[in-house]
């Protein structure tokens, strides 16, 4: 079982980005003893809100932390698939940073880690290398090898080894389960105003500048239907008006009135098509 874990944390103000942490810890690390939600938070829908704002609810002086694994686990087992992304890693930090999440732990998925059983997930992962304090994740989670751990067997170890599991709830719009998969689906058909619904907000699109100076999507992100949307660039202190953007079936971008440049990464939102 594991020792309890002091903590002498001072909480983010909401606002301030996540510190990103991609290794095991060292024992005095603050993020040793926090509130850890599991799951791949691609782009942060109303669902991974309540998620964080649970964590908020449990977590007190301690701070919240999220578990997010790069590349996403889809990518790795299926190399060949379609764009499916909804935020890459800078605009999951982004979305994160209003929420007041204090760190992201962002491990490598590869063969190894894929390949941990479950009670080793925990042992290795969970206790050894972030001395969780509570967990939190949604009904459907699974962990471990082949996916054979579920929120029954977290709850069996947390209690074995000393933190608290907590199972958030599913949510839903109108009666609709929301879930990444509805919101790529919205996106690919073009119905930005329908994701925006499940995601609280208009999509947060991260572009990338060509040679040529123009721009395109994110290759890894999910393809919207080509056509005329709307948006505005994602900075702050800029008030922004919304402007016409097309959309091409390879990716690219096309702003159609001028804009502040930004540093790179470029981030967009895209509320609606126009």
């Amino acid at each position: 079982m594991m020792s309890p874990v002091v903590s002498t944390f001072a909480s983010r103000k909401a606002g301030a980005l996540p510190e990103i942490v991609t290794e095991s810890l060292a024992g005095d690390h603050p993020l040793r003893g926090s509130v850890l939600i599991l799951g791949n938070f691609d782009g942060l829908h109303v669902g991974h809100q309540q998620l964080v704002h649970m964590a908020h609810g449990l977590a007190g002086k301690h701070p919240v932390s999220v578990m997010s694994c790069e590349p996403h686990p889809r990518s790795f087992f299926a190399t060949q698939d379609e764009p499916f992304r909804l935020a890459t890693p800078s605009a999951k930090r982004l979305l994160m940073a209003p929420y007041g999440v204090d760190f992201i732990y962002s491990p490598r998925f590869n063969r190894s880690f894929a390949g941990m059983s479950p009670a080793e997930f925990v042992d290795d992962i969970l206790v050894e290398a972030l001395g969780v304090r509570h967990v939190i994740a949604g009904p459907d989670f699974r962990f471990g090898n082949k996916r054979s751990g579920d929120m029954r067997m977290l709850s069996e170890l947390g209690a074995l080894r000393g933190f608290g599991v907590s199972i958030a709830p599913e949510v839903a719009h109108a009666g609709i389960r929301v879930s990444s998969t509805l919101i790529r689906t919205a996106i690919r058909s073009g119905d930005l105003r329908g994701a925006a619904r499940f995601l609280g907000g208009g999509w947060l699109v991260e572009t990338r500048r060509r040679a040529d100076g123009s721009l395109e999507m994110h290759p890894d992100l999910c393809k919207p239907r080509a056509g005329r949307y709307a948006g505005f660039p994602e900075r702050a202190g800029y008030q922004p008006d919304r402007i016409r953007i097309d959309i091409t079936p390879e990716g690219g971008f096309i702003p159609l009135s001028p804009y502040p440049l930004q540093s790179a990464p470029e981030m967009w939102r895209l509320e609606t098509q126009d």
